[in-house]
């Protein structure tokens, strides 16, 4: 579970990144293995967060407005921090479906819809709220109506996980751009501090 939240909300840095809604983590929190798929027999699993930074969003395929909204302003994000940062240093983007009965067969594509570096992937259900779990996100299948439809509830938050694969940071709404790619460039900059203390 996550430790205490620190730099919330009109805390990070000045007026201007209240709009961003970030927050950074008092203390890192490990991810345990996990190991996820998609539609094209790409894997993604603990091992892969190493390395790179990497911004971890959930969600479902048929999601009317959440999905396509956070997707969309991530390319952006991602976009601004190109321009921004060194290219080891733009985060990669991950969905991960908390849907895998409807979404196994097209999650990958999906994500390359909004970018074609995005990865999409999903699994069972043990693997899913591993990393669920570990990211203190949540999400809920609503019982089917009459039709066998339902609805899915979600965390709008993204994970940010650093290079040594720990959750550091998460993005809330709206994920400006210019803000997003500010908070990262803080939070490298935090944490290349903590690693050499």
């Amino acid at each position: 579970m996550i430790r205490a939240l620190v730099l919330a909300l009109g805390l990070i840095a000045g007026p201007a990144s209240a709009q961003m809604q970030g927050v950074r983590l008092e203390d890192p929190v490990a991810i345990p293995p996990f190991e996820l798929s998609n539609n094209v027999g790409d894997t993604f699993a603990a091992d892969d967060l190493k390395g790179q930074w990497t911004l971890i969003m959930f969600g479902f395929l048929s999601c009317p407005d959440v999905c396509p909204f956070t997707l969309g302003n991530l390319e952006a994000a991602v976009s601004e921090m190109g321009m921004r940062m060194r290219p080891d240093s733009v985060p990669k983007v991950v969905f991960v479906s908390v849907d895998p009965d409807r979404d196994q067969d097209a999650v990958d594509g999906y994500a390359k819809f909004f970018h074609p570096d995005f990865k999409g992937v999903t699994g069972d259900r043990e693997n899913i709220d591993a990393l669920i779990d570990a990211t203190d996100s949540f999400y809920r299948l609503m019982p089917p109506d009459k039709t066998g439809y339902y609805e899915v509830q979600h965390s709008s938050s993204v994970s940010i996980i650093a290079p040594d694969g720990t959750l550091r940071a998460k993005l809330q709404p709206p994920f400006d751009p210019r803000l997003s790619a500010e908070f990262m460039m803080q939070s490298q900059i935090q944490y290349r501090r903590d690693q050499t203390q």
